[in-house]
């Protein structure tokens, strides 16, 4: 049977999605989680891997085991889960379903917590900016950046990606309080994309940045132009579409 499943996790204290000899993951802890259920090896698929501190409110993964009562399945790995992965739900998927392979867009939020004085609940939820933010100016830059286009400029010198192009489908500045948030939308994404999508952002919200420069680095394809990734503990994988 294959399992398609939505899981939210708090990644502040795992060494990213993907297992690594020695180091904590989500990926083993929740393989390790079905192995105690069906006493099988069991290989989970995610819809997107995430990094070291990077958090979830709507992953989804499946992986195929033998036929359980799906209501009875959720109730047992949460149980058997650490307190800092929660699974969603579970349903039964069609056999040629694959959570990566599958998907047609992704959704991730990036949270800022914009205040003079840090807060130490959200300390490794948000990315605290003390100073303050122009979010009319970042909202500009978002609407420059929903496009189809060649992104190259936020791509990772590391990246394994031959292929540039991205649908920005939706990228959008909110602002809700002491919290700004920006959503992007995409149909796939470079290595630390959305991380220095928000880091530009951020940086025009600051006057660090200007809107004119940020459109020449991205046009001309200029990554020395484009500053550091804002940092992890901000992004949330939100929703995978389908």
């Amino acid at each position: 049977m294959n399992y398609k499943c939505i899981i939210e996790y708090d990644g502040s204290n795992f060494n990213g999605w993907g297992k690594q000899p020695g180091q904590r993951t989500v990926q083993g802890e929740i393989e390790t989680a079905v192995f105690k259920i069906f006493e099988i090896p069991v290989n989970i698929t995610c819809a997107g891997r995430t990094d070291k501190g990077v958090h979830a409110l709507g992953q989804v993964i499946n992986f195929k085991a033998p036929e359980i009562d799906t209501q009875k399945l959720t109730l047992r790995l949460n149980s058997l889960l650490p307190k800092d992965i929660s699974v969603k739900s579970i349903k039964q998927a069609d056999g040629l379903f694959d959570a990566r392979k599958s998907a047609a867009a992704k959704t991730y939020l990036y949270l800022i917590y914009n205040s003079p004085v840090r807060s130490p609940v959200y300390e490794h939820r948000t990315f605290h900016i003390s100073g303050r933010l122009d979010t009319a100016e970042m909202k500009k830059a978002a609407k420059f950046l929903q496009a189809k286009r060649d992104y190259s400029a936020f791509d990772s010198y590391n990246s394994i990606f031959d292929y540039k192009i991205v649908d920005l489908q939706r990228v959008k500045v909110l602002k809700k309080g002491k919290f700004t948030v920006i959503l992007v939308k995409g149909d796939r994404f470079l290595y630390r994309m959305v991380r220095k999508i928000a880091g530009e952002l951020v940086r025009i919200g600051c006057s660090k940045q200007n809107l004119k420069n940020l459109k020449n680095a991205i046009l001309s394809k200029n990554r020395s132009k484009i500053g550091k990734p804002a940092p992890a503990c901000g992004l949330y994988l939100h929703k995978v579409h389908y």
